[in-house]
């Protein structure tokens, strides 16, 4: 349960006559020779239905440069209009735009106000991604799909994360462990790679950054995407598939997800102050108590061997003390163990920014702090120790993120974005661990259980741990990590002539983390731990760099009145490089001497890589009357991670998109608005770097330095090629109130990746990729929105998304059904032909006789009378 209070003070700058005031004040005011040729026009923009004054809605003269947009109270000037008459225009997404037309005297202010009226379906919104420039959505026949700030104003919004959750079919934030600070990971379209990284790359004004989560244990680990506060972003576009990214080439056959932040506008200072409060509480509904007898350690089957009296009478005597109750030997007791190791915990946001700027210079400015303390709290159960503290269940972030727009001139525009993020996480250990605080919680024995000593004294196991470690020891094991995160870019765009663009994207993404495992000297305080009773100590430092340049020029011209055509062409580099160093050891001298140069043992490791990939693009995209619009394009992109001899490779795509009610004479009220839509395209993804060569790693031995094979290697490798098309239609429904958007894709893998084992003979023991696998997935997507209720002080909104999704493998190439997750036999994922990637088979039950004589009627039991038989313990005589 999460209880959330937000409060929202604004500055209050922007009311009545202190915008023409401003305006004077920073000499944007006309003179008194212009004052006398021109006029003013000044008004509000609200909601038709609800009157709420509307906030950046576009009010503008078209073909003259003069507009500007509202402010908080949804106010507007415009200085040096032409005496004359006009049409004026007011624009905003999710709204019809609003038309007058009005007459301007020399020397006057004329006041116009708008009630705009909401649209639920948004053709004319303009996006970025996968299009190069800007392009209204109603021309692109593939899917993109826009998620606007401004619409999650109201929602319980805390992280990135929560932004993207249950927002649009098709994208899927898979579901973590709760832990504190635990970021989602994210699909689009289900998982289009056997064996690579199947997120979407991630792009952050034009920059990519950083995708990862940081690496902790088990489970707890941070997403990187997180860092970016959620108050400082505008909007978000997400392309779903391999024939809407194809211009973003190799890796990007996961999808795309572009995050846009917040610019500054021209006006006096706005001041935004935000608080969030939550209380946090686990369910504990789905996790069963802990259930034992006692009679489990008897010597004997049936509890009556040498010894086994007495041993009942300690155990009997021991659970009247820890539990109150003195079981027999087949009695089954229970404890909840679980609730106890919770509390209710808290989380805390607060952000505050500052916008404003002159026509020349805008910025935009945010901070933002965040905390969380989660649920986890077993020490309560525990008396405390001075000496050691129990790890903690905890995330800190601090964040700041700016923005400044500078305009030299009419055809120089210059975009400059930082992002700085710092976090401290300490996450208990967890997950499938046989030292993790829950799992271990989790295998108690009770009957093990004793009550807990005074501080000091060992010898106690509060909850029965039957091996490894009691709880409490288990609590003392520090895992931690510190991780800073920046991200700068800036953005010229250069308009030289009418038609003509350049633009040019440069920046950095920098992400370090220092991760620290350690159990401290004299961590096993309850006597039972017995690996490393003297502490140990791993230290891991990772720095990640990814250079970003991205040069492009498009031209818009048109012939005649019924054709424009817009070309694009453009080029891109990345340059990503990551560095790990760590160590570690055992056995501290004492405590306080803690570091990994006060270790007995000790060990080191490091290790570098860097991946370069260039890539050109061309596109070109002809509308026809400005209703049908036709597109094809392709990329060429090439990767360090194929060697010096690797061909480039080329991606091409094409799309369509007809509406209908546009281009047509439609009249229709009901069926308001009609899109119909259809893509086809490729994208790729590559492997990691060295993974084509035959590699030698480090074999350091007491007698000296060596090496040891590492990689096999595969002089064949290319990266795997996924082909998707999709059809889609969009329409509007009772004058555009609701919308109903369909799309089916349908996705084929070639060339997949696939990790296959190869003979150890020669000494390589690793799994070698190898492009042998097919696969293919299509899928579904419904997504429905609508007003229900519009009038003044009440609006009720509906939003509804689906989708249906199938993937199956087709071929591994002649390779026997291959396991997933590593080795470890508990985990039952496999790849096998005709399955979905990642099926689980686990063990089927005997279709045999059951060899069991329940009444004594020698009748054999149905499997259910089996089940009821076994599920009490019962006397073996």
């Amino acid at each position: 349960m999460t209880l959330k209070t937000s409060v929202r003070l604004t500055s209050g700058m922007f009311r009545g006559g202190l915008v023409l005031a401003l305006a004077l004040m920073l000499g944007l005011a006309p003179t008194n020779a212009e004052a006398q040729d021109n006029g003013q026009l000044v008004g509000t923009v609200v909601d038709a239905a609800s009157r709420r004054p509307l906030e950046a809605v576009q009010v503008f003269i078209g073909n003259t440069g003069i507009g500007a947009l509202t402010n908080a109270a949804g106010r507007f000037l415009l200085l040096n209009v032409p005496v004359g008459e006009h049409t004026l225009d007011a624009q905003m997404v999710g709204y019809r735009t609003g038309s007058q037309t009005v007459t301007v005297t020399s020397g006057q202010s004329v006041v116009v106000d708008f009630g705009l009226d909401q649209t639920a379906i948004a053709l004319d919104q303009i996006v970025v991604t996968g299009a190069g420039i800007a392009t209204e959505r109603r021309k692109l026949g593939n899917t993109i799909a826009v998620v606007d700030a401004a619409s999650l104003e109201n929602n319980p919004i805390s992280t990135f994360s929560d932004m993207l959750a249950a927002r649009e079919p098709g994208v899927v934030l898979l579901p973590t462990s709760g832990s504190t600070g635990e970021g989602g990971r994210i699909r689009i379209r289900g998982s289009s790679s056997l064996s690579q990284l199947n997120e979407p790359i991630i792009y952050l004004d034009g920059i990519r950054i950083d995708r990862s989560a940081v690496s902790l244990s088990g489970t707890g680990n941070p997403s990187r995407l997180d860092d970016i506060p959620p108050e400082s972003i505008d909007r978000i576009e997400i392309l779903k598939g391999a024939a809407a990214a194809t211009l973003y080439g190799t890796e990007a056959s996961n999808g795309v997800i572009q995050i846009f932040t917040k610019r500054g506008r021209a006006g006096a200072p706005r001041f935004n102050l935000t608080s969030d409060w939550s209380a946090l509480n686990v369910p504990t509904n789905r996790i069963l108590p802990i259930a034992d007898f006692i009679g489990r350690d008897c010597g004997s089957v049936d509890c009556t061997g040498s010894g086994d009296a007495a041993k009942l009478a300690e155990i009997a005597s021991r659970m009247q003390q820890r539990f109150g109750h003195t079981p027999g030997p087949y009695e089954v007791f229970s404890h909840d163990v679980i609730p106890e190791m919770l509390t209710t915990g808290y989380a805390q946001n607060y952000s505050a920014s500052v916008s404003g700027g002159v026509e020349s210079f805008q910025y935009f400015v945010s901070g933002r702090f965040s905390g969380e303390d989660g649920s986890y709290n077993p020490a309560q159960n525990y008396p405390v120790l001075p000496s050691l503290d129990p790890e903690e269940d905890t995330n800190r972030r601090v964040g700041i993120t700016s923005n400044f727009t500078i305009i030299p001139s009419t055809k120089i525009r210059i975009g400059v974005n930082t992002l700085y993020s710092d976090m401290e996480q300490h996450t208990p250990d967890n997950g499938n661990n046989i030292y993790g605080v829950f799992s271990s919680a989790l295998m108690t024995q009770l009957r093990r259980a004793t009550p807990q000593a005074e501080a000091g004294v060992s010898g106690s196991n509060y909850y029965g741990a039957p091996a490894f470690a009691t709880t409490r020891e288990n609590m003392y094991q520090v895992n931690k990590s510190n991780s800073s995160h920046f991200a700068g870019s800036t953005n010229i765009a250069y308009t030289p002539t009418d038609g003509l663009r350049f633009d040019a994207t440069f920046g950095l993404d920098f992400t370090s983390d220092d991760r620290v495992f350690m159990r401290p000297y004299a961590w096993h305080v309850d006597g039972f731990g017995g690996n490393s009773v003297n502490g140990d100590r791993t230290v891991r430092e990772d720095r990640s760099r990814e250079l970003t340049t991205d040069m492009k020029g498009s031209y818009i011209r048109n012939f005649g009145d019924n054709i424009e055509n817009t070309f694009l062409f453009g080029g891109q580099g990345f340059l990503r490089q990551r560095q790990s160093a760590g160590g570690g050891g055992s056995v501290f001298p004492g405590p306080g001497l803690e570091t990994i140069s006060a270790l007995a043992n000790q060990g080191t490791s490091e290790s570098w890589t860097r991946v370069t990939q260039l890539g050109g693009y061309l596109q070109d995209q002809i509308g026809f009357n400005d209703w049908i619009f036709t597109t094809v394009g392709g990329r060429w992109d090439a990767n360090s991670a194929f060697g010096e001899d690797f061909t480039t490779a080329f991606y091409p795509k094409a799309s369509i998109s007809i509406v209908p009610s546009q281009g047509l004479d439609w009249t229709s009220e009901t069926f308001s608005t009609l899109r119909i839509r259809a893509a086809i395209g490729k994208s790729g993804l590559q492997p990691d770097a060295f993974a084509k060569f035959t590699t030698y790693v480090p074999g350091p031995s007491a007698t000296g330095a060596g090496v040891r094979p590492g990689n096999l290697g595969n002089e064949a490798l290319k990266p795997e090629v996924s082909t998707e098309w999709e059809v889609g239609a969009e329409l509007g429904l009772f004058d555009d109130r609701w919308s109903l958007d369909l799309t089916y894709w349908d996705r084929t893998v070639k060339d997949a990746l696939v990790s296959r084992q190869f003979s150890v003979t020669g000494g390589f023991t690793q799994r070698q990729l190898v492009n042998i696998g097919e696969m293919i997935g299509s899928g579904v997507e419904v997504a429905l929105q609508g007003a229900l209720v519009q009038r003044e002080g009440l609006s009720l909104n509906v939003f509804a998304n689906t989708a249906y999704m199938r993937e199956k493998v087709t071929s591994l190439g002649g390779a026997p059904p291959l396991k997933t997750g590593g080795s470890y036999p508990r985990y039952r994922a496999w790849l096998v032909e005709g399955w979905a990637p990642g099926a689980f088979f686990g063990s089927k039950v005997a279709d045999v006789a059951i060899p069991l004589n329940i009444d004594g009627s020698c009748t054999e039991p149905t499997s259910a009378e089996a089940l009821a038989y076994f599920a009490v313990p019962r006397n073996p005589s």
